[in-house]
């Protein structure tokens, strides 16, 4: 592994010095984002990596191959996982469909260190037997886990039903540990050396950052060009399905617009937080009326091509709820008075900006946008081009967006035990 020298870039003119962007030496590229008064950094690798291989035929793969080079040690060295422990950071790793992402929050007085061996860990990627071991540990208990997570479970059978072939169709995260069993070694080097190279990463850093901390990104295993996103297919007509939970649920998946598509995804994203904000969001106060102990989750799901409105809906007296659910699709296709749209958009405006106060959170951002083909868009960017989307919205415009894409979903249904014997 070779310390690659480093040229400051020149900062990005919009962001008076605080924002840039470029390639890496040796391959890949960085999004950084400096705030003054942070005492943290935010850094995080992200990679165009389909979570069941190329092919899909090896459930678990990246999310296994992800972790296990986070636990592989260095030789008379420590493991990332050991030495962001050790300074008292956080290690995230998060598989989706598509991306796959592993990033590190640390005091700022150790950000060069870590991530030295982030990069050295991804960009050289070296998997040990223990490392596997570890990783197998730990896969296997989030598959047990996700077994009881409603909202995963819905989420992933939705995708299923939305999506007949590509990445999307396939859960991230197996349910069973044998999945993760049968993929080998060699399997999970292979995988390894080509999503995790240095050409195919988006390095994403955001707190207390400025060029020089660059310098300590250890090159490596540059490999053939990035990557282009990993889209998937829309069935031609979305499906119903029914399936056991640990708890009752129902959810609703339509396959929406691209991220090329700036206005219309910004929309949907509207849309979801008009109708699915668990504080505010007019469907979600209705259920809640209805039905006491029921728990709501939505969201517009930006992607390369297409996007997703993922609603989800949890508790005991879930498929009375399907009418309110309906009604409030429909409700939305119909344009907005004046008074309660310009509402509605600035309290959007507000939980936008509210979800990228972090460093963490603006690297999760920025990171997530440009994997997936646009990170000029990213909310909190110093391009603003995410804000002007909103400010460029209008009720008529949202209601065609509605009316265009929330036709016709796919609807997945849970049905837990004490259902099924009363159903009996």
């Amino acid at each position: 592994m070779s310390l690659f020298a480093f040229h400051a870039p020149a900062a990005n003119a919009q962001s008076a010095g605080f924002e840039s962007s470029g390639p890496l030496p040796g391959g890949g590229t960085y999004i950084m984002r400096r705030e003054l008064l942070a005492q943290t950094t935010a850094m995080e690798l992200w990679f165009r990596a389909p979570a069941a291989g190329e092919n899909g035929e090896s459930p678990g793969i990246s999310r296994l191959a992800i972790t296990a080079l986070a636990a592989s040690r260095a030789p008379h060295g420590s493991s990332l996982a050991e030495l962001v422990n050790r300074f008292g950071g956080s290690l995230t790793i998060s598989v989706y469909p598509d991306i796959a992402m592993v990033g590190a929050s640390v005091p700022s007085s150790d950000a060069a260190q870590v991530l030295r061996a982030l990069t050295a860990a991804y960009f050289s990627p070296a998997i040990t037997t223990e490392g596997v071991q570890a990783a197998l540990r730990d896969c296997a208990l989030a598959a047990a886990e996700s077994r009881f997570d409603t909202e995963r479970v819905m989420q992933d059978a939705l995708f299923a039903e939305l999506f007949t072939s590509g990445p999307a169709h396939f859960a991230p995260t197996p349910s069973t540990a044998s999945d993760f069993t049968k993929i080998s070694q060699a399997q999970l080097r292979a995988f390894a050396q080509r999503a995790f190279r240095q050409n195919n990463a988006v390095l994403s850093l955001a707190g207390s950052v400025d060029a020089k901390l660059l310098t300590a990104v250890r090159g490596g295993n540059a490999g053939a060009p990035a990557d282009t996103p990993f889209d998937s297919v829309v069935a031609a007509a979305p499906g119903s399905t029914t399936k056991s939970g640990s708890t009752s649920g129902i959810g609703y998946a339509w396959a929406g617009p691209p991220i090329a598509d700036a206005k219309a995804a910004t929309a949907l994203d509207f849309i979801a937080d008009y109708l699915f904000d668990p504080d505010h969001g007019t469907l979600a106060r209705a259920i809640h009326n209805a039905s006491a102990g029921t728990f709501v989750n939505g969201q517009f799901i930006t992607l390369h091509d297409p996007g997703v409105l993922l609603l989800t809906v949890s508790g005991a007296n879930t498929p009375q709820l399907r009418r309110q659910i309906t009604d409030a699709i429909s409700s939305v296709q119909q344009p907005m008075d004046a008074a309660s749209f310009e509402a509605a958009r600035k309290a959007f405006e507000y939980h936008i900006l509210s979800q990228s106060q972090t460093p963490t959170g603006r690297a999760d951002n920025f990171g997530w946008y440009a994997v997936e083909g646009d990170g000029a868009y990213a909310p909190g960017a110093a391009s603003g081009e995410y804000l002007r989307a909103v400010e460029s919205l209008d009720p008529a415009f949202v209601a065609q967006a509605a009316r265009t894409y929330l036709q016709h979903p796919a609807i997945v249904q849970l049905i837990s035990s004490e259902q099924k014997g009363t159903s009996t």
